[in-house]
């Protein structure tokens, strides 16, 4: 019986040492459909795998495949249902980026800066290249159908994605590539020519779409964030609302909507909220203090305020560290498909 157990035990180890080896599935593109008038971006292939160290950081990398199997088990989506992005290449995200920066990506000192994470310098660029920035790559990908698909039927989510601590020459904040930037740049290479607002309600302020888009007049970058917490120094938007550690739900909501009011008199032809749940109270990088209500509350107004006026709408998932950020979200988006089928049936 001893030999049975010691078996056990060692299939068991293998069975581990094998999940921090093999590279996570992902699945070849697809195009996914619109299911009531939303489009929902999703990839597998979104978790950085770098042998376990991706774990040293508080980011819940299964956050992404915990969100799209509760929607499934909700009944609102099915696995053909998703979109499945293409990773873009260096030489595509060199429209908005800069490319000595991007090659820069795969020295383990420099990638190790933007994800504030220790990336050993035994890791070869072809190992970062697979089990990094491919990742991210695709998410990136995956912000862009979710815009297209906005354009397309109203409604555009993005499972990952709202990396907008990244500048077009540097990564922090767990950024790296900036996909609300990229977003931007296809449809408009499509030919999209309207006006872009971004509303922010990350915890930490969206210094990296400030800093792509402080002289475009036709994108408008709305914070709304603790001011307290990263990043250091704050770089100026459009507009800021700082908010103290400790803001709870009915204070948050109500100087959202006031701020929403405002934003929204003058038209807009595209709206990306950017949705972290580090908003949450027991994220460990924040001080703010919303409940999981709260934040389904936060989206379902960003999406009423922007979907009532017949604006369509990119939702992306952003930040979110605490144990509850998964769970909240995966309610959050849940809700906002709900409120977007019943607007469809009326």
């Amino acid at each position: 019986m001893a030999w049975l157990i010691g078996l056990v035990a060692l299939l068991a180890l293998v069975a581990l040492i094998a999940g921090f080896v093999r590279a996570p599935p992902a699945p070849p593109p697809q195009p996914g459909r619109a299911v009531s008038g939303a489009l929902v971006a999703y990839s597998p292939g979104y978790r950085v795998s770098f042998f376990g160290l991706e774990r040293l950081h508080p980011f819940d990398i299964a956050k992404y495949d915990r969100i799209a199997k509760h929607l499934r088990r909700e009944g609102l989506l099915a696995w053909d249902d998703f979109a499945i992005p293409a990773p873009p290449t260096d030489a595509q995200l060199a429209a908005v980026h800069d490319p000595d920066y991007l090659a820069s990506l795969r020295d383990p000192a420099d990638l190790s800066r933007a994800l504030e994470v220790a990336v050993p310098s035994v890791f070869s660029a072809a190992t970062i290249e697979r089990r990094v920035l491919a990742a991210f790559r695709r998410a990136v990908g995956g912000t862009a159908l979710a815009a297209q698909g906005a354009l397309d039927h109203g409604l555009g989510i993005n499972l990952g994605g709202g990396f907008h601590h990244a500048r077009p020459g540097m990564g922090h904040g767990f950024c790296i590539y900036n996909d609300v930037a990229y977003a931007i740049h296809t449809l408009r290479a499509g030919g999209f020519r309207g006006r872009v607002l971004i509303v922010d309600t990350d915890a930490h302020q969206g210094d990296g779409n400030h800093a792509f888009f402080a002289d475009d007049p036709d994108v408008f970058s709305f914070s709304m964030h603790q001011g307290s917490i990263f990043p250091h120094p704050k770089l100026r938007g459009d507009r800021d609302l700082e908010l103290d550690a400790g803001t709870r739900d009915a204070a948050f909501l109500e100087a959202l909507e006031a701020a929403l009011g405002e934003l929204l008199r003058e038209p807009a032809d595209l709206v990306f909220h950017v949705a972290g749940s580090d908003v949450l109270g027991d994220d460990p990088l924040a001080g703010l203090a919303l409940t999981p209500d709260g934040l389904l509350q936060r989206d379902l107004m960003v999406t009423r305020a922007v979907r009532d006026r017949g604006t369509p709408l990119v939702h992306v998932l952003a930040g979110g560290y605490g144990p509850s950020s998964a769970q909240a979200q995966g309610r959050s988006v849940a809700a906002i498909l709900r409120q977007e089928q019943a607007r469809a049936s009326e």
